[in-house]
């Protein structure tokens, strides 16, 4: 029955557009491989150093400059010491804004005004992708496995040289040209692809392509057991086609593209049920080769980023914990949080609704900045709560403020708590810069402060001074 769960469990670490800090990954990698990781998961996108015809779509033309070719070679190297099986992720087909953004790769989109998907049918498709697996192989040439995405192509047969062209077949055989590739020049290294689009392609058509000999699917489902749904013909069909499968789960990234702290609980009931889905199904196959447990940063390229790695560290260590066990309890939770340095009652699978209770002493890498966002959430609804209160909006709006209209008696009285919270406000902004420079470059932090803390604080700051000149005006 083990069989039916597999040996290997991946941490997936998603770096597009915000590439992690070597020394943390440094400390990072001990911690998972003690919780249970036999290897990491790495979607590289714009953070990998490519060069020559590609350089533009790699980390030399990002703000941080992350990494170099020494630095991805240095972050293997520590996967390595770690005992940690580095499986790259290369995007071939859709998800691929990162590189059909810049004007000199735009021709390849499949519909010229949005950069997701590229269009297979160009004959510079291929080589475009197979130059991107060629660099990422020649630089990590160790690696027992390379992932290949094909996940959400999200436009097809809709330029007017694919559109004759039935979409199983489109995908099919810009898979199976890129999978020949790796199979020519990369004898040693076993493709994976995400499985969602085989999953509406026929038998017939599957077995025709011959894709089953030549990729294991990773077949990817991040709901909670209550409304799991990977559905009894799929299992079925592939059984017919694979030998050998993955499977995905996901302990960040999946509630919510503008998620700030992680919903452990769904993230713990979705292992559960990917626990119970392969001990009914996980039989059908000669081998199931393990999971992959994603922590999506951005749900594309463009999106806002969702939860930080380091405030997900505790969701990643019980969900690591679960699968190992093959269960989860109480005892569980409470032996993780006491591991992960958390008093009794301190860590909750339900962060919402705020406020919480935050700790002031932890024990994993990073635990200062999921502080921070803990307090951030904290002082967030405090904002909301001052800010959005009857006596703003009845005696401080915008239009009393643009026309002085104001009572002096009942804007007095606000000076007090908006000026408190914006003591908090600068407080709170000082300590997160502080530790998230610990974990990210700044131009990562600079968005992730700008989008969750400036534009608040700044509006506050700008109701204050506006509140003090009305006062002055009428004292």
């Amino acid at each position: 029955m083990e069989n039916s769960y597999g040996n290997n469990v991946l941490v997936h670490l998603d770096l597009k557009g915000c590439p992690l800090k070597i020394d943390y990954l440094e400390s990072l990698f001990p911690k998972i491989r003690e919780w249970g990781a036999t290897g990491l998961l790495v979607e590289w996108e714009d953070t990998f150093p490519y060069s020559d015809r590609l350089v533009n779509i790699g980390s030399a033309n990002t703000p941080s400059k992350a990494y170099s070719v020494e630095e991805v070679r240095r972050i293997s190297e520590l996967a390595k010491k770690n005992g940690l099986d580095l499986v790259p992720l290369v995007q071939t087909f859709g998800h691929l804004e990162f590189v059909l953004k810049h004007p000199e790769w735009r021709h390849l989109r499949e519909v010229s005004k949005y950069p997701s998907s590229m269009c297979p049918s160009h004959p510079e498709a291929l080589e475009l992708v197979t130059l991107m697996l060629d660099q990422i192989l020649n630089t990590i040439p160790d690696t027992k496995y390379i992932h290949i995405g094909a996940d959400e192509v999200w436009h097809m047969r809709m330029c007017e040289k694919c559109s004759p062209i039935m979409k199983e077949r489109l995908f099919l055989t810009h898979v199976m040209n890129v999978l020949k590739h790796i199979g020519t020049h990369y004898r040693h290294v076993r493709p994976i692809m995400w499985d969602d689009m085989l999953r509406p392609v026929d038998l017939d058509t599957l077995k025709e392509f011959g894709i089953g000999s030549i990729v294991e699917p990773m077949v990817w489902h991040y709901q909670p057991m209550e409304s799991f749904s990977i559905t009894e013909d799929v299992w079925a069909k592939y059984e017919k086609v694979f030998d050998t499968v993955w499977v995905a789960s996901a302990f960040k990234g999946a509630t919510g593209s503008c998620q700030v702290l992680p919903l452990i609980k769904v993230h713990i009931s979705n292992h559960l049920g990917w626990l119970s889905s392969l001990q009914k199904h996980g039989n059908r196959f000669k081998k199931i080769q393990g999971i992959a447990m994603t922590g999506w940063s951005r749900y594309d390229h463009f999106a806002t980023l969702c939860e930080l790695l380091p405030v997900a560290i505790p969701s990643l260590a019980i969900c690591l914990c679960t699968w190992t066990r093959r269960t989860f309890n109480d005892d569980l939770q409470r032996q993780v949080a006491s591991n992960l340095g958390y008093p009794e009652g301190f860590l909750s699978s339900v962060p919402y609704p705020r406020p919480q209770p935050i700790a002031s002493e932890l024990n994993y890498p990073g635990w200062k900045v999921a502080v921070g966002v803990e307090w951030l959430e904290n002082i967030r609804l405090k904002h909301r709560n001052i800010l959005n209160c009857d006596q703003i909006n009845t005696w401080l709006n915008d239009w009393q403020i643009k026309n002085n209209f104001i009572n002096p008696m009942q804007i007095e009285s606000l000076l007090r708590p908006l000026s408190e919270l914006n003591i908090e406000w600068e407080a709170l902004k000082q300590y997160l810069h502080t530790h998230l420079a610990e974990v990210y470059y700044a131009p990562t932090i600079d968005e992730w402060t700008g989008t969750l803390v400036e534009p608040l604080h700044q509006k506050l700051v700008t109701l204050l001074d506006n509140a003090k000149v009305q006062v002055e005006k009428n004292s």
